[in-house]
């Protein structure tokens, strides 16, 4: 059963234990919207959302970064290391259940390889606990649990709607697109008035590792 943090103190709390905040993941977000309205209806349809999840990226970064967090990017993944080093941040579109306690969010789009191994990774820690090292030299961040940072932008009457949350998952799914959560901690929705608007969101997550289907 999936573990559900929605109430303020006990985001705040989890959000504590894993040395973050919701002002420092607001901010990081605030600044990425901000990026985003600089785009314009005649800016390729995907750029908004490459843009947004991009300088999400690049904000917690920046945010953590002073506090002993650091940087990597093993198989071109992008991640925020914390200073145990025993886990790592990411991010991603999610599906429009994202930022809802009583649904259960996807990514919004499948994963490649290298995503979908991070995640089996998190599936064999729950699974058998903390494993042995592995005797061939890693990467910075290779093999450690990973947390996705999933967000989703929704028009309102005033402007856009961005819902996100911190969730940890333990399966891979089907097709690609992760779906199974093992704790799920929900930030608080963040209205922006006016603004560009638009709603093809994509992530460049796992750079050239696409994911390749043989059609039926």
């Amino acid at each position: 059963m999936t573990v559900v943090h929605a109430e303020d103190r006990l985001v705040r709390d989890r959000l504590s234990e894993l040395g973050l905040s919701v002002e420092g993941i607001e901010g990081a977000l605030r600044r990425a919207e901000s990026e985003r309205n600089f785009c314009t209806p005649l800016d390729p349809v995907s750029l908004p959302g490459n843009i947004f999840w991009g300088r999400t990226i690049r904000f917690l970064r920046e945010t953590y970064i002073p506090d002993g967090w650091t940087s990597a990017s093993p198989s071109n993944v992008p991640l925020l290391l914390a200073p145990t080093g025993d886990f790592a941040i990411t991010a991603s579109s999610g599906s429009p259940e994202t930022g809802y306690a009583a649904l259960t969010p996807s990514t919004r789009y499948a994963k490649g390889n290298a995503v979908m191994k991070r995640v089996e990774a998190n599936r064999q820690l729950l699974l058998f606990g903390e494993a042995e090292a592995e005797p061939e030299q890693q990467d910075a961040g290779d093999g450690i649990p990973t947390w996705f940072l999933l967000y989703h932008h929704s028009k309102t009457d005033q402007g856009t709607r961005l819902h996100a949350e911190l969730s940890f998952p333990n399966d891979t799914g089907s097709r690609g697109k992760i779906s199974s959560w093992y704790e799920r901690i929900i930030l608080p929705w963040i209205d922006f008035e006016g603004g560009f608007t638009p709603f093809v969101e994509d992530d460049d997550q796992g750079g050239i590792d696409i994911p390749i289907e043989r059609l039926s």
